[in-house]
């Protein structure tokens, strides 16, 4: 998310809070929720990040405590919005992004209209089937195109949504994203993440050896091992901000 768009969407929720408040009315479930999980997750990178300072600095720091405090606070968000009868774990960025307000990623929304966000697109880790290098075309084509570089065609582009960091997700994020009760994407909603998803293997970055990577599939909700050469779709990921 950008700094830009935060600050909007952290002011709109805030000035929704207040004229409710002004107009003696409760503010809606969502809208609470909502902003209680967007406060705890920047506490948390505040905290996160003071923590890794003093580490730096040979002082003692607990970044596990800094976690553990506030993905409580989170978790009542969830529990309190869930005995109202609603939830609040996406929020869409407009931007052709959306984060997930509980683990305070910020996702890639994948399209049907033959960009390079295209649900159906597949590409490579390697160049090679065995290959033990990341330089196919998941990283060459579509994560060179997000983070500002140029497209297939020589085309320059902008960083995608403001942010030059995109990445594949590692194993755990990209599998928090099926929806266990449908998970294969042939029958919706087979994520829990809004938008198209292709019924599909999709890459991660998680290492099974060097020849492997994991790859998360969204046709049958499984996962495994794929060698480094296969053509597999791909969504990327970044911490937000």
């Amino acid at each position: 998310m950008s700094r830009t768009h935060k600050v909007v969407c952290t002011l709109t929720v805030a000035l929704a809070l207040a004229l409710a408040s002004i107009a003696g009315a409760a503010p809606p479930p969502e809208e609470r929720c909502i902003a209680a999980k967007l406060d705890a997750q920047r506490k948390k990178r505040f905290c996160v990040a003071g923590a890794q300072r003093a580490a730096i600095l040979g002082k003692t720091a607990d970044v596990a405590k800094c976690t553990a405090k506030f993905d409580k606070q989170i978790a009542a968000a969830d529990k309190a919005a869930a005995a109202k009868g609603t939830s609040c774990r996406w929020l869409d960025n407009g931007d052709g992004t959306a984060t997930d307000l509980s683990t305070g990623l910020q996702w890639e929304l994948k399209t049907d209209d033959g960009s390079v966000h295209d649900k159906d697109n597949v590409y490579t880790w390697s160049a090679v089937i065995d290959g033990r290098t990341p330089n196919g075309t998941a990283f060459t084509e579509f994560l060179h195109e997000l983070d500002g570089g140029l497209t297939p065609g020589g085309v320059a582009t902008p960083c995608f949504a403001g942010k030059c960091d995109w990445r594949l997700p590692e194993l755990g994020e990209l599998r928090g994203l099926i929806s266990v009760p449908y998970p294969d994407c042939t029958v919706a909603p087979c994520t829990t993440i809004i938008g198209p998803t292709a019924p599909a293997f999709h890459w991660t970055r998680t290492h099974l050896s060097t020849e492997y990577t994991y790859a998360v599939g969204f046709g049958n909700g499984i996962y495994g091992n794929a060698n480094n050469g296969l053509a597999l779709a791909a969504r990327a990921v970044r911490t937000a901000d």
